[in-house]
């Protein structure tokens, strides 16, 4: 994996055998830094272009209720317009977390995104997408 951006909070790698982008997202979140992380990672993938995210929330210890509009929407309507068509979402573990998660997939109409309970099944459903 070749690190991209590498803090507590967010970490992202390019995996360029599978051609995507590994996102973890660590410890609380609020609306205001899941949009920055987000931004960055928009940015990011224009410099490393690709069509499949697998996107790590099983660390995610707090509620992002705040942001879940904006992810659901707008983000992952940026990432579909760089050419993003798969991502794999693993679910945090924490209720509250889980919720703004549920929330911002109201909004989602592309790219593909699928809720994971584990890590594994995720990186396997990603496997499998073209």
């Amino acid at each position: 994996m070749e690190q991209l951006y590498d803090t507590p909070p967010l970490s992202i790698a390019y995996d360029p055998f599978h051609e995507w982008l590994y996102v973890e997202w660590r410890g609380r979140h609020t609306a205001e830094s899941a949009r920055s992380g987000g931004e960055l990672i928009v940015e990011l993938l224009r410099a490393r272009p690709c069509h499949k995210m697998l996107n790590d929330n099983s660390q995610v210890s707090a509620e992002w209720e705040g942001g879940a509009r904006w992810v659901g929407s707008e983000y992952y309507q940026q990432l579909a317009t760089l050419g993003m068509r798969h991502v794999a979402w693993v679910c945090a573990a924490n209720w509250s977390a889980r919720k703004s998660m549920e929330t911002a997939m109201q909004f989602v109409t592309r790219p593909s995104v699928v809720l994971f309970d584990d890590l594994a099944s995720a990186y396997a459903w990603l496997m499998r997408q073209s």
